[in-house]
């Protein structure tokens, strides 16, 4: 049966769930051992991944009734700890080394928040389709990021969330310029307002 229009479950039906490839990639890039949380983790589908190549999984899910049919999975699993909260409040756990945020619908504030949060707690890796709305990159968290006003011409993303291609002389225009992407800070999206958070 199909859920009622403009409800919860139906969101989750449709933007939840994502394809075998885009957990395996996720998945890739989370280091044997590692202590992660699975932020906006649903109903656990890829938790249960992490389970099997994590040290520890803190499965955040601010839903209830999405975690309600997991109970006999987690019986079986010493590693993986469930918290009904919503993860823009939730304290993140000192010892972090990476956060998977696999949400192409999560708001900029939201992403520049869990950024924030996971270097505070320790934290190295986002991993994330957030910031690019398509496929899984993951973000080291330790890199320094450029000025805005510093970096060259091309693509950029920034630590705010925002996105996009920084105009230059057409001479600037080199592969690179189309095919790196420059992390950056203090980007036009930060200055005008539209994202609300400054980050260090």
């Amino acid at each position: 049966m199909a859920a009622e229009p403009g409800s919860d479950a139906a969101w989750e039906e449709r933007w939840a769930p994502y394809d075998e490839e885009t957990y395996a990639r996720a998945l890739a890039y989370v280091p044997p051992g590692a202590v992660v949380v699975d932020i906006g983790a649903g109903d656990l589908r890829f938790a249960r991944r992490l389970a099997a190549r994590a040290g520890l999984v803190y499965a955040v899910e601010r839903r209830a009734e999405l975690l309600a049919g997991a109970a006999a999975w987690l019986s079986q699993v010493d590693n993986v700890r469930v918290v009904c909260a919503d993860a823009c409040e939730w304290p993140f756990p000192p010892g972090l080394d990476a956060a998977v945020l696999l949400m192409r619908h999560c708001a900029r504030v939201h992403f520049a928040l869990y950024r924030r949060r996971l270097a505070a707690a320790g934290g190295r890796w986002l991993i994330t389709n957030a910031r690019w709305r398509m496929g899984v990159e993951c973000i080291d968290l330790s890199a320094p990021a450029r000025p805005y006003a510093c970096a060259p011409v091309g693509w950029y993303a920034c630590r705010c969330g925002a996105t996009g291609f920084r105009v230059g002389p057409v001479e600037a225009l080199t592969e690179a310029a189309l095919t790196e992407i420059t992390e950056v800070e203090d980007c036009p999206e930060c200055k005008d307002g539209r994202s609300s958070l400054r980050l260090p």
